[in-house]
C-alpha cells in the first residue's frame, strides 16, 4: 500500500486494519462530508454512510464551514466527540482525517481531549500545514484512526 505521506490513511489501508483485528466495518458515519466522495468510496466496499453537514446556526452552513475551513468552536468539538463516543460501539473506529488546528491546541487541547475519550491510539500522525497561513499560523494536520475499547 502505497501513501503519498503519513497523514494519508487509504480506505483499502483502513479496512485492513480493521479485517487484521477481526472487525468488519458496515456503517460509518461522515461528519461534515461536503460532496459525499467518501460515502461513494466506501460504497464499493459495501459500506453504508450516512452522511451529515454541520449547522452553525446561519443559512448556508455548507459554504460556511469551506470558507472557514473546518473550523469548530472547541464546545462544539467537545459534544461532537462525546456524541461520536455515544453512538459508537465497542471495537469500533473513530478516524479523524486531516483535522487541522494550531500545534500548541493539539498539544494542549484537542490532543488531552481525544486523549479522555481513552481509544486504543492505531494510528496518530501530525504533520506541518505547509501554505502560506499553516507556516504563519504554526498549523498542523492530524490524522488519527482510534478504536473504542470493546468494554470499560
Amino acid at each position: 500500500m502505497t501513501y503519498k505521506t503519513e497523514l494519508d490513511l487509504p480506505i483499502p489501508q483502513l479496512l485492513q486494519v480493521a479485517k487484521s483485528a477481526n472487525s468488519l466495518i458496515r456503517l460509518g458515519i461522515d461528519i461534515g462530508g461536503g460532496t459525499g466522495t467518501f460515502g461513494a468510496r466506501m460504497k464499493q466496499y459495501n459500506v453504508t454512510v450516512i452522511t451529515t453537514t454541520m449547522n452553525f446556526n446561519a443559512p448556508n452552513n455548507e459554504v460556511v464551514a469551506i470558507r472557514v475551513n473546518r473550523w469548530i468552536p472547541l464546545k462544539m468539538m467537545e459534544f461532537l466527540f462525546y456524541d461520536v463516543d455515544r453512538v459508537l460501539r465497542g471495537g469500533g473506529y473513530f478516524w479523524l482525517d486531516h483535522f487541522f488546528s494550531k500545534g500548541v491546541d493539539l498539544d494542549k487541547i484537542y490532543g488531552p481531549l481525544i486523549g479522555k475519550l481513552g481509544y486504543k491510539k492505531v494510528k496518530w500522525a501530525v504533520g506541518n500545514k505547509t501554505d502560506s497561513s499553516g507556516l504563519k499560523n504554526g498549523e498542523v494536520y492530524l490524522t488519527a484512526l482510534l478504536q473504542k475499547p470493546v468494554s470499560r
